[in-house]
């Protein structure tokens, strides 16, 4: 819990909005998550630079979100500072071949944005509900393409405020993840290089996107996307499923019957209800077929460990 000197010296020094003991249910595709000590949306980048550095000096621990998307969140809530990145940076400019757009901006929107331009590239994403942040941090990624297929530089702040611009060689981009995953770094903004087509054809193909994703994924309950990275060998929903574990409930969380990589809330699921699944997919799969999956969704907050 932060002080109440600290919330005063907080709400003089951020610009932006400041949501103390903040619901995390009400910011994350889920809709589970407990209170945070405080969820902050900064300004501008100048006001990032303070909190950062206020938080560091003042020792408080600090995690960053963007649209929740990809997240689960404890029931207990989260301990110092959630940053949501997806109330800010969202300024954009568009040309020849080129889109530079802030980390804040949401990337299904970005993908329909630059194809009323003619600019063609990020279909993939037209259906992806988080922003370009996450996207570029986690290498998100749909029907064949992923975020390094088009990004040429992302600008981030580290954990003292400072300024850096990266390549995308610079950023080891590898099957949803990244150099940005492992280090306290925070996209601030990227820069893609596009191509040139016709925006009837890339209406086209974005049609065809949103139509497989409403075929073969559960949107009518709350889910964080697909709950693991595919192995090698097998789709991780494919895998799921003959295990025998589609449509499996636990409290108020489901295996989807749909997708078997994705967890739907029913109404009142809790964090530990889709652990819970997370576990018995996991050790199922393991016994059944000797593979390991590998959660591609983050799991924060005050988790009692198991």
């Amino acid at each position: 819990m932060l002080s109440e000197q600290t919330r005063r010296n907080l709400m003089r020094l951020v610009k932006g909005t400041i949501l103390f003991n903040e619901l995390m249910k009400n910011h994350t595709s889920l809709h589970i998550g407990g209170p945070a000590d405080a969820l902050v949306i900064p300004n501008d980048e100048k006001d990032l630079k303070n909190l950062l550095c206020f938080a560091n000096e003042s020792n408080i621990p600090w995690t960053v979100i963007g649209n929740g998307t990809k997240l689960l969140v404890s029931d207990e809530g989260v301990d110092g500072l959630i940053i949501k990145i997806s109330g800010c940076f969202k300024k954009y400019t568009i040309s020849i071949h080129k889109v530079e757009v802030g980390a804040g901006y949401p990337l299904a929107k970005l993908s329909k944005t630059v194809a009323d331009s003619g600019l063609s590239g990020l279909e993939f994403a037209v259906a992806i509900p988080g922003t370009v942040g996450g996207g570029v941090v986690m290498n998100a990624g749909a029907h064949g393409s992923m975020m390094s297929d088009v990004l040429t530089i992302a600008t981030v702040m580290n954990a003292n405020g400072d300024v850096r611009t990266y390549s995308k060689n610079d950023l080891n981009f590898g099957y949803r993840c990244s150099k940005l995953q492992n280090n306290k770094m925070i996209v601030l903004n990227a820069k893609m290089k596009l191509k040139e087509d016709n925006v009837e054809k890339i209406e086209s193909k974005m049609h065809e996107n949103m139509k497989w994703r409403k075929k073969n994924q559960p949107l009518d309950f709350p889910n964080a996307g697909s709950i693991f990275k595919n192995p090698l060998n097998a789709p991780a929903g494919k895998l799921i499923d003959m295990a025998g574990l589609k449509g499996i409930k636990i409290g108020g969380a489901k295996i989807s019957e749909k997708n078997a990589n994705f967890i739907v809330n029913l109404g009142n699921a809790t964090a530990n209800d889709v652990l819970d699944l997370i576990d018995l997919a996991q050790q199922r799969v393991l016994q059944k077929y000797g593979v390991r999956l590998e959660p591609e969704i983050r799991i924060i907050g005050r988790f009692k460990e198991s």
